[in-house]
């Protein structure tokens, strides 16, 4: 029993702590969010609200925005930010709403884009209908200020994902998605992209070269070391700027 239970130990490369992290990945660690309880019974954890309750969970966010606010160096940070992660379930599109929601109540504009065209759900998560979005911005040149929607947030606007669509690596290497980025940079003091995982799709990878920054979440005592650090290596490859 003892064997077993040590084999099982040196198998499971799960990360349960910010030391196991700093010691098998050279990346900076932009901030640590504590695990928060899902309050409904579908086990979503709500978004940040104005005079959230949840001090240390708001807090976390503050820290993030502060990371890549001030530890950049003049004339680099990154304005459009793509949210990432190697897996499902590890956390990113959370972190790329509430992020979102940290930089709005900043006072900067800022636009969430649902870029997750096969699972995506962040106008669920805003309780926002939504039949249009950017699936048919990329691929029925719909303008996509059309399909921008207001958020509870002020200065937060959420471009939702549209229609699910399988293809969708094809449409990110194409123009369309360059000229989309181009303009949205224009209107917007930050654009935030959730993405597919890594694994799960080629979507990230063709589309994370495009942008100014990757924020790679991962989930402590969830995600493996050994796939996290293959999703990382397929976006070093791609000459991606990981934050």
């Amino acid at each position: 029993g003892l064997g077993v239970l040590l084999l099982l130990d040196r198998l499971d490369d799960r990360m349960a702590s910010f030391v196991e992290l700093e010691e098998l990945f050279d990346e900076d660690v932009l901030g640590q969010i504590p695990r928060e309880k899902s309050s409904d019974k579908k086990g979503g954890v709500p978004l940040l609200q104005p005079a959230d309750p949840r001090h240390a969970f708001v807090e976390a966010y503050r820290n993030l925005r502060s990371s890549l606010l001030y530890t950049a160096e003049p004339g680099t940070r990154p304005h459009t930010l793509l949210i990432t992660s190697s897996i499902p379930d590890d956390g990113k599109s959370i972190t790329a709403a509430n992020l979102a929601i940290s930089l709005a109540a900043g006072g900067a504009r800022v636009l969430l884009v649902d870029a997750d065209l096969r699972k995506g759900t962040q106008h669920s998560r805003f309780k926002i209908q939504a039949d249009t979005g950017l699936s048919e911005a990329l691929t029925q040149g719909l303008d996509w200020r059309k399909a921008v929607k207001e958020t509870f947030q002020d200065k937060l606007f959420l471009l939702p994902r549209g229609a699910i669509i399988h293809h969708s690596s094809e449409t990110f290497i194409g123009p369309v998605m360059e000229k989309f980025l181009q303009e949205t940079i224009k209107e917007y003091d930050y654009v935030l992209i959730d993405t597919a995982p890594v694994m799960a799709a080629d979507d990230v990878t063709s589309l994370a070269p495009r942008v100014d920054g990757v924020i790679f979440v991962v989930r402590a005592e969830f995600t493996s070391a050994r796939v996290a650090r293959t999703a990382l290596d397929m976006l070093a490859q791609r000459k991606a700027r990981i934050l």
